[in-house]
This record gives structure tokens, sequence and C-alpha cells, in this order.
């Protein structure tokens, strides 16, 4: 399972979104790969990806076409019917995962909105109920929000991959 933003992370973004498409070809049925939010025309091209393209191949045809496939790559998916799988986080204006399934992903990313929502926003584990999202994008929402998501999709767990971490000191912390 990728949870997005395979461009944008450094200079080998061509290589790296490339290697995760062919394994996506190589692996049909046990690779997924979802839609993250530097998967987005504009977005990449401030950061970084349209440029790599420009840089190695001279013109904006490989971005362009990249940035094609890109509509196609899923919002979220489900594993088992319990794990609820996504880059960003939940919206206040989708409750259920019957929403989720009816929103129109292919389009680049709206400004606000539900899709805006999925692919920006994250939890604020100190206060309850939604907030503004210091991102300037999406929500911020409260554990509160998780459990009732949780609890009224008969789900166990919510995977999402759109945070921030500066710097991780690995001496310092124990993964097993």
């Amino acid at each position: 399972m990728f949870l997005g933003d395979y461009v944008d992370r450094g200079f080998h973004s061509v290589e790296t979104v490339s290697l995760v498409f062919a394994l996506k070809l190589r692996y049909r049925d046990r690779v997924t790969i979802l839609r993250g939010n530097h998967e987005n025309r504009e977005i990449n091209k401030i950061y970084g990806f349209y440029d790599e393209c420009m840089k190695k191949y001279g013109n904006e045809n490989a971005w362009k076409y990249f940035t094609d496939v890109f509509y196609y790559l899923p919002l979220t998916a489900l594993i088992e019917n319990q794990l609820f799988c996504l880059h960003g986080g939940l919206s206040p204006t989708l409750d259920n995962l019957d929403a989720i399934r009816q929103l129109n992903r292919f389009q680049d990313v709206p400004h606000e909105g539900p899709m805006c929502d999925l692919l920006w926003s994250d939890p604020d584990d100190t206060k309850p109920g939604w907030g503004v999202s210091p991102r300037g994008a999406g929500w911020a929402w409260g554990a509160d929000i998780t459990e009732k998501f949780v609890y009224n999709n008969k789900l166990k767990l919510i995977a999402r991959a759109h945070q921030l971490v500066m710097e991780v000191n690995f001496a310092n912390k124990s993964f097993f």
C-alpha cells in the first residue's frame, strides 16, 4: 500500500514515481497506489516535480503525462473492510465510505471540499471536533471525530501518511 506523495521529495521524483508505477504493473493484484496531495499539477509545479521533468526531458511532455496518470489514482482504499487507507484525512462533509466512493477523482485537487480534505487534512490530538488546519487546506480533527468515523463505518483502523516530520532521532526510539 503506497499512500501518496511520490513526487516533490528530492531530485529523484521521476525515478521514484516510475518505480512505484512499475511495481503496480508487475504486482498488479498485490500493490495499491493512492493519490497524495502532491500528485496534483498546481502543487508539483511549485514544489519541484515540474522543474525536474523539464531538466531531465527538456520539455513538459513527461510532466503532463505523469500528471494525467495521477488523475486515475484512487483517493482511498479499504483493506478487508476494516482498514481505511488514505493520504490526508477525514472531511466534515464525508461521514461514510459510500459518499467517498461517489467523488470524482479525475481532476486537479480543488482548494476546498471533500477531495481536498481527503488529501490535506490532519488529526489534532489536542482538541476535539473540527478545527482550522494550520496548512491552509483541509481540516484538523480530534480523536472524537476519528472514533465516530471508525464506529459508523465498522472499521478497525485508519492508516494515513500526510504527516510532516522534520527530524527523527532513531537512537532514542524503540520500534520493536
